[in-house]
Parts: structure tokens; sequence; C-alpha cells
């Protein structure tokens, strides 16, 4: 095998989900059937969870609205559920330059402990969700977790 092919091979699974903290970072990314949680320092993981549709330990919602779009990725683990989300929104149609709106997107983490929130984070960078084929596999969430801005 050449030298090329194995390091092809070897690359890290493209990220269903990359945002930065600062020194933490969260990265979803999927491996065969499931997809994997990682949260921690680039050199080393402090939380990872991997979870599939047959575990039920992983639930997705999606939520259109005129221009917009909300996406969630509630990993659970215990009774501590992590939540991934993702926010989009388009420039308003129909506006003048000044006073149309620009495109935005934001994501984060939200960390749950049963009924309390312990923790909420916005994405320094990245943030950035894309539908992936793997999401319509997945258990419905019945709630968007995704905050206001």
């Amino acid at each position: 095998m050449s030298l090329l092919l194995a390091l092809a091979l070897a690359a890290a699974p493209e990220p269903v989900f990359h945002c930065s903290f600062g020194a933490k970072q969260l990265t979803v990314t999927q491996e065969g059937d499931a997809l994997v949680y990682r949260y921690g320092t680039k050199d080393k993981a402090e939380l990872r969870i991997v979870a599939d549709a047959a575990s039920r330990r992983v639930f997705y919602n999606r939520r259109l609205y005129p221009r917009a779009e909300d996406q969630t990725l509630r990993f659970v683990s215990g009774d501590y559920s992590y939540i991934v989300y993702a926010h989009w929104s388009a420039p308003s149609m129909g506006m003048t330059e000044e006073g149309s709106t620009p495109e935005r997107y934001y994501g984060g983490l939200h960390v749950w402990r049963g009924e309390t929130e312990l923790s909420s984070r916005r994405c320094i960078s990245g943030g950035d969700m894309r539908e992936w084929p793997i999401f319509k596999t997945l258990p419905q969430d019945d709630e968007n977790l995704t905050p206001e801005e």
C-alpha cells in the first residue's frame, strides 16, 4: 500500500459538527452507523460518547422557518444530555440593502442533568451543521433546544 493511500485511509472522518470554545473543542463525527461526540482539548478528550439510532442515546431535531432553520443533536449519557445546536438564517427578501438582515449562523452546546440546565456555551468559531443522511435514521427529538439569539 502506498504511503499516500495509507494516509488517506487513516485521515480523521469529516466532522458533522465542529466548534471551538477557546481551548476546548466540540466535534461530532460519523463512524459507520454511529455518531461520535468528542469534547475536550485538541490533544485529550474529556468526554466521548458513541451512539447510534438503536442505542436511543442520540436524537435529532430540525425545525424549518421562513428563511431559517434550527438543528439539534442530543446525546444522552446517564442523567445527562449534551445538546449540540446550530441555527442558520438567510437575509430578508424584498428589503432595501440598508434594511435587510445578513446571513448568519451560530452554534453551541447545552448540558442538562435531568430538568436542570448546567451549562450553555456558544461557539467562538465554527458551529455550522448541514443535514447528513444519518440524521434521517435517528429518533426524532420532540424539543427544539436552540437558544434564541
